[in-house]
């Protein structure tokens, strides 16, 4: 059996996008995770900017917007869960910490090693 270069090309390319997020440890936890109802993202960041274009229906939050007004809509969240975000660790440690003094826990965590990106969820 041979394999082809662009067999091999393929493959990589299927495995990167199936581990993007580490949605293999995601799937085997067998919680069910609410959708969320607010992301929080951080439009400077491709690969952030990509996830929150991608979700539908929801509230939408900017750190690059955010950071300028002090956090001033997560702030303003006041226990409304559940949130989601995918944003570099110093922002996710930031909003974690102002999301858990609103009773919300974190439901979920994986590391993007390859955009170097945190994918969260708090409900």
């Amino acid at each position: 059996m041979t394999v082809s270069r662009r067999e091999m090309l393929g493959g990589a390319a299927l495995l990167g996008a199936a581990g993007a997020f580490g949605l293999h440890r995601m799937a085997g936890q067998g919680t069910t995770i609410p959708a969320p109802r607010f992301v929080i993202y951080d439009s400077r960041k491709p690969a952030s900017l990509a996830y929150a274009q991608a979700q539908g229906g929801v509230v939408r939050i900017d750190l690059a917007q955010e950071q300028a007004a002090n956090w001033r809509s997560i702030r303003a969240l006041d226990g409304q869960s559940p949130v989601a975000g995918v944003t570099g660790w110093t922002d996710y440690v930031a909003a974690r910490g102002w999301l858990e003094q609103r009773g919300l826990r974190v439901a979920v965590q994986a590391h993007d090693r390859r955009h170097d990106l945190i994918r969260w969820t708090m409900a």
